[in-house]
């Protein structure tokens, strides 16, 4: 049970800690490092020294974004793989509503 549990949603759960990875490099790493840097940089400056603080740089950015290129190419076989399963699984009816010869509704039935 739980090896078919881990089979089918291993996407969705690569989907959310890459979610979770880009939040925590990109908005919540860079906040409290400013917020370090800047208590800091206040002692240095109350000494009357020089504050040399550097920036954030995002650690999934090192490397040319090959993290970023290699999660793309999981996500986006995923959804192109998700949606042939979805049409594999429902089966839609394409449905002429306003009587000019052209499928305009889409009806899903559960196989």
């Amino acid at each position: 049970m739980v090896n078919e549990t881990i089979n089918k949603y291993w996407k969705d759960w690569a989907g959310l800690v890459y979610l979770l990875i880009c939040l925590v490099d990109f908005f919540i790493g860079p906040t409290v490092w400013n917020l370090l840097m800047f208590d800091t940089c206040a002692e240095v400056v109350a000494r009357g020294d020089k504050c040399d603080a550097s920036r954030w740089e995002p650690l999934t950015l090192q490397m040319g974004g090959m993290f970023h290129l290699s999660f793309a190419g999981i996500l986006g076989v995923h959804g192109w793989k998700k949606k042939e399963e979805m049409e594999v699984e429902y089966k839609i009816k394409k449905i002429d509503t306003d009587g000019d010869g052209v499928p305009d509704t889409e009806i899903r039935e559960k196989v």
